[in-house]
């Protein structure tokens, strides 16, 4: 139950931001001597794996290009896609196991509870390696659109994907330990159909956040 709350949490993060917010906000951070730092640099796709401090975990599918994000879910028995358009200023709700999708109201996701931000708070502790991969391990403090605040730790690559997150998440007056790995990274071209409604889909009443 507590990891299915952590993933509703960041689903409501992931709606949480206006269209093109994330695209006027500068490219910088604070506590890492004015480097440059926000989203991503590269398309990739990758399972995100939510554990929470009883070793519970829960998995999404990611697809990430800088204007379009899909996160892909077992929802019960529903197999569920969220998609979010920059570029034409939308979002919709793939229900793949009924063959269905509706509109929802909302737009441009956080996928690392604010992190890529300029408001957010980092401080370079040194290079890793994880998975085979360099890494940069950062203590970190931010906060998401929605009010949700994350402080520990954060290792991200030359290209600004955050591969792990340690720490705790906060929400009014709760606070719940947290972990957030990246597994089966892949780096590179991920397909433009995988961001459009399949043919033959029927449009359900809009969802509304």
């Amino acid at each position: 139950m507590i990891v299915r709350c952590l993933l509703a949490a960041v689903l409501l993060l992931l709606t949480a931001m206006p269209v093109g917010a994330a695209d006027r906000a500068p490219d910088r951070a604070q506590g890492d001597s004015g480097a440059a730092w926000g989203g991503p640099t590269t398309e990739y796709a990758a399972d995100m794996v939510f554990t929470d401090d009883r070793g519970r975990s829960r998995t999404a599918r990611l697809y990430y290009t800088a204007q379009r994000q899909r996160l892909e879910f077992a929802s019960g028995k529903e197999v569920v896609a969220m998609i979010y358009d920059r570029a034409a200023g939308r979002a919709f709700q793939l229900l793949l196991s009924r063959r269905s999708w509706r509109p929802v109201d909302g737009a441009a996701p956080q996928f690392n509870f604010g992190l890529s931000d300029p408001a957010s708070k980092r401080e370079k502790l040194g290079e890793e390696t994880m998975a085979g991969m360099a890494v940069t391990k950062y203590r970190v403090a931010s906060r998401s659109a929605a009010g949700d605040r994350f402080s520990g730790l954060a290792w991200a690559t030359g290209h600004r994907i955050v591969v792990r997150m340690e720490g705790a998440v906060v929400r009014g007056a709760q606070k719940q330990p947290l972990t957030l790995v990246l597994q089966n990274l892949k780096i590179g071209p991920v397909d433009p159909a995988l961001f459009a409604v399949p043919a033959g889909y029927r449009q359900l009443p809009p969802m509304r956040n």
